[in-house]
């Protein structure tokens, strides 16, 4: 592929404009173009209709002015606009996108994971492994045995960290560890003895328990811990020891790197970003927990160095592990300072609140009244928000006093049902209209087990709430329905009834992969990880309801330009259309043609963000 190819001889290749004569509307209002695309599949994907397999203009040429589209069209009326320092990119027929768009991503967790060793942020604790027992107190007996002898084997000082990774028994129904943590079967008085002197943090996936020294130095930074716990989880939570990700990550941003410089966090962030350049990924979302890790974007920002577009959301409540007076006091005094794109920062702006977690996954869904008949000891470890817990007073409080609520887990459909409730709880104390929470597009995520419920469906186009889909969350679904019965399958994303009745629907790439969440939304198949996080084991291919499948265009509209409503900037990226960002992804194959088999093998050889080409795979050192 041709790249960065400057024609010098404009006259050459505009041979009816002389200087002074002729020039181009456009090019009297704005001067000459700064960049043109050349010889392209352009596909602009400015049709916002729902309407199968329509993208919008496809053109050949895109000319740039500064951060901007100038204009598209055919390579003959888009090279009217070049002047004598016009770059020329020839795109050699490949296929051109608008730069894509993650919507739910926990961007600063992988970037410290890849980078932070190269920083100094690491994990200074001691790693032990313990492989689950067939029941609870067998468990933790072997998880307490396997402490203590690892400090007396190893003659750990006093207060040195310990971590356990609690790996499932191949004998268990998958996520049994998540509800022994969850329900206090495993809890901290049972892995208090012998480990009197070293903080303990034991963890399956996301969710863990701490002993006492651990809690106790965790309150040395988070004082009001057991009622801000008891809040998030269930009363008796923080007795237990209960330990989330607030907990697991707090221990790196908020203690272990404390005392870390701020530029090597905001460095980590950095590279990572990088990485994403070369995916085409130009714009993401994320819910951030900690004071630290917005200072460090803040940092990157005000030094003209970050990487890509980000919308946050803000989680204090979470991250600093408020109490009920906590969260009141801050989301009333705060001023409510979110913003949409175009009126906020150009590369980073809060775009709202959250409190990530309303109902959950794997065995603590929410069905309710919808699944009636599950086995009482099915229904006994639903997690379902209530008045009083953190997410339904964090959200609550927030609306009142102005914010837009984003990503809560509304995973199932008693908890999307309840999450109503509280919007509309919110509403009448705000005194708000529904056309100021239409305006507002709060969104639930996930949806594993959202359902199409007619009176939870009528309310989601209601108030105009955008459902957010993580596809890989299908493949729990067989698990599920063991517990719940073959009725639960119906539950499972109807993605394509949800759009086809006026629903808008966007979707999470994996990470950064957004080629297998598009062919999982088209064929409904859902490849297994290479490694299951849960298991440890290599994860079978799933199928759930082949006819919700949609078309390709569509799952594409679902990470630009539905992704940018979802963002509240469709008026300034998410399409190739004059005036907006100039924000593309160049394909190494068409994605429009191609077997759908092989669009998870799609590659970006060429990202553009803010008119620059920041990726480009044929120059050297890329």
């Amino acid at each position: 592929m041709k790249r960065l190819v400057t024609f010098v001889l404009v006259l050459a290749v505009v041979p009816t404009m002389a200087w002074g004569q002729q020039i181009h509307p456009l090019v009297g209002d704005m001067g000459y173009a700064d960049l043109i695309l050349t010889n392209g599949k352009i596909v602009t994907m400015d049709d916002r209709s729902i309407t199968p397999n329509t993208p919008g203009n496809i053109v050949e040429s895109m000319a740039v002015k500064g951060k901007r589209i100038m204009a598209v069209g055919s390579n003959s009326e888009i090279r009217a606009l070049a002047g004598p320092k016009t770059r020329f990119v020839d795109v050699g027929n490949k296929t051109v996108i608008p730069g894509l768009i993650q919507t739910h991503y926990h961007l600063f967790s992988p970037a410290v994971a890849r980078y932070g060793p190269e920083l100094d942020l690491t994990d200074p604790s001691i790693k032990l492994t313990v492989v689950a027992e067939t029941t609870a107190e067998a468990t933790a007996k072997k998880i307490r045995e396997t402490i203590v002898n690892a400090i007396q084997a190893r003659q750990l000082p006093n207060g040195q960290w310990i971590t356990v990774d609690l790996k499932e028994n191949d004998d268990n129904r998958r996520g049994t560890t998540f509800s022994w943590l969850y329900m206090g079967s495993i809890n901290r008085r049972q892995i208090d003895s012998g480990t009197e002197n070293n903080p303990v943090l034991v963890k399956t996936g996301l969710q863990g328990v701490l002993n006492t020294p651990a809690i106790e130095e965790i309150k040395t930074f988070f004082p009001d811990w057991e009622e801000s716990t008891d809040m998030e989880n269930r009363p008796g939570a923080g007795k237990d020891g209960y330990a989330a990700v607030p907990e697991i990550q707090g221990l790196s941003f908020e203690l272990w790197w404390k005392d870390k410089p701020l530029e090597d966090l905001a460095e980590a962030m950095y590279r990572h970003g990088m990485d994403m350049q070369k995916l085409g990924i130009t714009t993401a979302a994320t819910r951030i927990l900690f004071p630290r890790v917005i200072a460090a974007y803040n940092l990157l920002n005000r030094e003209g160095r970050m990487p890509h577009r980000l919308a946050y959301y803000v989680e204090s409540q979470r991250g600093n592990f408020y109490g009920k007076k906590q969260i009141h006091e801050f989301y009333k005094g705060s001023g409510a300072p979110w913003t949409n794109h175009a009126n906020g920062g150009e590369m980073l702006w809060n775009n709202g609140m959250c409190n990530e977690v309303w109902d959950s996954i794997y065995n603590e869904v929410c069905m309710g009244p919808d699944m009636p008949d599950a086995p009482a000891e099915v229904k006994a470890r639903e997690r379902c928000p209530y008045p009083g817990s953190k997410p339904w007073e964090s959200f609550k409080e927030a609306i009142i006093h102005g914010w837009r609520p984003v990503q809560g887990h509304a995973t199932s459909s008693h908890g999307a049902r309840l999450y109503i409730e509280m919007l509309e709880e919110a509403m009448k104390e705000g005194n708000y209209s529904v056309e100021y929470m239409r305006n507002l597009r709060t969104t639930i995520e996930h949806n594993i087990l959202l359902g199409n419920v007619p009176e939870i469906m009528e309310k989601i186009k209601l108030y105009g709430i955008i459902i957010n889909v993580n596809m890989g969350m299908l493949r729990d679904i067989p698990e599920n329905i063991k517990d719940y019965g073959e009725d639960l399958r119906k539950f499972a994303m109807p993605v394509k009834t949800w759009i086809n009745d006026g629903i808008r629907v966007t979707f999470e790439a994996a990470g950064t992969d957004f080629w297998t969440p598009i062919y999982s939304l088209v064929t409904r198949k859902i490849p297994g990880r290479d490694v299951d996080f849960l298991t440890g084991k290599p994860a079978p291919e799933v199928q759930i309801l082949p006819e919700e499948g949609i078309d390709r265009v569509s799952a594409l509209k679902m990470a630009t330009i539905w992704a940018s409503e979802y963002m509240m900037a469709e008026d300034t990226i998410g399409t190739l259309e004059p005036g907006k960002y100039a924000d593309f992804a160049v394909l190494d194959n068409d994605f429009f043609t191609i077997p759908i088999e092989e669009i998870r093998e799609l590659k970006v050889v060429m990202t553009g963000l803010s008119g620059e080409i920041i990726w480009d795979a044929d120059q050297p050192g890329n």
